[in-house]
């Protein structure tokens, strides 16, 4: 399995407005929760041009920054950092979501 452990592949990421979901920017400029359907940078200065496509397409998401992977060769991608393989898996948002709705 080779991956690519420099950072120099990137998605693009945010939060969602109405829920505060973890979402990527995809090839159509949509913001999805999917990380395999995310637009995938390879060097840095399509990094860059991809920061400013996110900015650009921001409606419904709050500060969207750009998130280091790696990509095994069947593509898979996965988040170079445990902050980030934590915001990807949704676990901490869905134990919260299932607290506040026990609790309401």
């Amino acid at each position: 399995m080779a991956k690519n452990l420099s950072g120099d592949l990137q998605v693009a990421s945010a939060n969602r407005l109405g829920d505060g979901a973890v979402v990527f920017l995809d090839d159509a400029g949509r913001w999805t929760v999917r990380l395999e359907r995310a637009v995938l940078a390879r060097d840095k200065r399509s990094g860059e041009i991809l920061l400013e496509r996110a900015k650009a397409e921001a409606s419904g998401v709050i500060d969207p920054f750009l998130v280091a992977v790696s990509e095994d060769d069947d593509g898979t991608l996965e988040p170079l950092s445990l902050r980030e393989k934590i915001r990807a898996s949704g676990l901490t948002f869905q134990a919260i979501a299932a607290d506040a709705v026990r609790y309401a």
